[in-house]
């Protein structure tokens, strides 16, 4: 999606100082452009520090060493005076796509454009308003957030995910058995069970050996079919020549042109059955199961890479 901001963009910057002390800030500032990230004007809001916290911070990126909030200075276990509710908050692009310097500002999980927040109590999910998927929303846990327009993580050697390394959670409390959930748009409507590969590799192999079976089946069916419609289109049987004596021995008769005909179609129908029989073995049995089921194929439908439990 295109950026719908300006590069530069000195909108939201107090008035007075664009009219009444331009002079003065851009004498001070430099150029004021921040080409070559040197300093330049734009508009921070004022942030509204809690008494007990120490704030690090520089142009419109903050570090925040205080206890549990998400908003005001009442909110959160910090403003609810909990203790053990420690939390570091980093945050940059305050404000969002509209930061104001003339507004005071209190930490915002929606519009700030950047935050990585550790808490040592938090309602995390309900801060960030996450869909509470199947595991539900974390009450009163330590929690780490992660929030921006991208995120990206990045392992040289490997990432990996992982669930209830100990029996005890932060609280000494038993930890929970949930695992990993994939919550696309935060949409919880359609949450499914991921699928493990190599079972369904191998549930496939068994569908794919009793497909086998029915084809033999089919097969073997149609070869007798086959040899029941040759003997039924040639048949023929002894009868007594009239008005001829019964001494006289009995004569075959002709094959009934109609089950010649009838034969005949039921034998080239036999046939193509039986060569249909054999393309779908070679294909289901060679084909399919050498493409999809075999783990040298680039088809293979295992991932070589991403593993679950």
């Amino acid at each position: 999606m295109a950026n719908k901001k300006d590069s530069y963009d000195v909108s939201g910057v107090v008035d007075s100082v664009l009219q009444f002390g331009a002079r003065t800030a851009i004498q001070s500032l430099g150029s004021g452009t921040g080409v070559f990230n040197t300093p330049l004007l734009e508009a921070i809001p004022q942030y509204i520090r809690a008494p007990s916290e120490k704030v690090i911070s520089h142009g419109n990126s903050h570090i925040v060493l205080g206890r549990d909030r998400f908003a005001s200075r009442a909110s959160g276990y910090g403003g609810q005076g909990h203790t053990q509710a420690s939390a570091i908050d980093m945050v940059v692009g305050r404000g969002g796509a509209s930061p104001n310097s003339t507004i005071n500002v209190d930490p915002n999980f929606r519009t700030d454009a950047a935050r990585i927040y550790i808490s040592q109590k938090a309602d995390i999910d309900q801060y960030f308003n996450l869909a509470s998927g199947t595991q539900g929303s974390l009450t009163a846990r330590s929690a780490i957030g992660i929030k921006a327009d991208g995120v990206r993580i990045i392992g040289r050697d490997g990432i990996k995910l992982v669930t209830r390394t100990e029996p005890q959670n932060s609280k000494d409390g038993s930890a929970s058995y949930n695992g990993i959930e994939l919550i696309a748009c935060n949409d919880e409507t359609d949450i499914q069970s991921i699928v493990k590969g190599e079972n369904l590799v191998e549930a496939l192999q068994e569908l794919e050996a009793r497909l086998s079976e029915l084809s033999s089946i089919v097969l073997n069916h149609l070869k007798d079919q086959l040899q029941f419609n040759l003997k039924v289109a040639s048949h023929t049987h002894f009868v007594n020549a009239a008005p001829a004596p019964p001494t006289v021995p009995p004569i075959p008769t002709v094959p009934a042109g109609s089950l010649i005909s009838a034969g005949i179609n039921a034998t080239m129908n036999a046939a193509e059955g039986m060569i249909d029989n054999y393309k779908h073995r070679i294909n289901t049995n060679i084909l399919w199961k050498t493409k999809y089921l075999n783990s040298a194929s680039s088809k293979y439908i295992c991932s070589k890479y991403n593993k679950v439990n």
